[in-house]
């Protein structure tokens, strides 16, 4: 290579291998309710960029991740600092993490009074396109997307859409996908909600690699719904409530995505209300899942009288 070339080809080396950024990113509160839903082209997002907690907030480190700021970000929102304060005390002691300075993050805190607070360095406002839109209780930002429609769609969907924090969360996501999302690519998602009540109401979901990872964080979201409309179906079962039972059984098998765990509990409900057509539904649907425990659930002699084993396993696979 002649000399006066070397150092054109070094420049072109370092722009071939520059970070890819490309992630968008919602976080929000809902009284004590925090949470945060993200996408990238990276892998297992929801591993070090997503962070909440609830009664305090939520905060996203995304483009160049700095796993710190999370935890940090949190505490200092705790102890009583606004998340602007909060910002610029991350910032401060970014730390250099991974080689990087605060030129290659984006970051952004909301607290659960619904201020929130918003940062893209300078590598991060080199991308494809980056930016950020904010508003009381929650911001949405990214890197590296098809254009500026991506968080417009973002912010009109979670502003639209009724009902629980994760179901408003993940419909931002979905639209911001569908109005381009990120110019690269796509490969993981996570979901993360924080109740007062923790565990099992929190949801911490993830797509670590996949073609449609959206696709696949909605389905384990819908499970998660299934599983706690099963519950509720049992209560009210329990308490002679046959109509409420009913009601969440019916939600419970719309979302269930063939779980057999589901499937299983609506039978043990169905029997506690005494509807033998709904048992063989229920076991012939967890059946059709996983054979081998729809027989052994069914071989219980809870279902003497109502299901032999054999047919149970045999049943045809309803839908869903």
């Amino acid at each position: 290579m002649r000399w006066w070339l070397a150092p054109l080809a070094l420049a072109g080396l370092l722009a071939a291998t520059a970070p890819a950024g490309a992630t968008f990113s919602i976080i929000a509160c809902d009284q004590d309710r925090c949470g945060v839903a993200v996408a990238t082209n990276n892998l297992a997002v929801g591993a070090s960029v997503d962070y909440a907690q609830a009664g305090v907030g939520a905060v996203v480190t995304q483009f160049e991740t700095n796993p710190a700021m999370g935890p940090k970000g949190l505490a200092l929102m705790a102890a009583g600092h606004a998340p602007a304060d909060a910002l610029s005390i991350l910032l401060r002691e970014d730390g250099d993490f991974d080689g990087e300075g605060v030129e290659a993050r984006q970051v952004a805190l909301v607290d659960a009074k619904g201020r929130t607070a918003v940062f893209t360095g300078r590598d991060a406002m080199a991308s494809a396109y980056a930016g950020d839109r904010h508003g009381p209780g929650y911001a949405v930002q990214g890197n590296g997307l098809a254009g500026p429609a991506v968080l417009t769609a973002m912010e009109d969907a979670y502003k639209a859409t009724r009902g629980r924090l994760e179901d408003r969360l993940l419909a931002a996501l979905e639209a911001g996908q569908a109005a381009g999302g990120q110019s690269i690519g796509k490969l993981s998602a996570a979901l993360v909600v924080r109740t007062p009540d923790g565990f099992p109401l929190d949801l911490d979901y993830r797509v670590d690699a996949s073609t449609q990872p959206l696709s696949d964080l909605r389905a384990l979201v819908e499970r998660h719904h299934a599983w706690q409309a099963v519950i509720r179906a049992d209560r009210a079962a329990r308490k002679g409530d046959t109509a409420g039972a009913r009601t969440a059984l019916a939600e419970a098998a719309q979302l269930a995505h063939g779980w057999d765990r589901v499937w299983r509990r609506a039978a043990r409900v169905a029997l506690l209300l005494g509807d033998a057509a709904a048992v063989r539904d229920y076991l012939a649907r967890m059946a059709a899942a996983n054979p081998v425990w729809g027989r052994q659930e069914a071989a219980d002699p809870a279902y003497r009288d109502l299901v032999s084993p054999a047919d149970a396993a045999s049943a045809p696979n309803p839908a869903r």
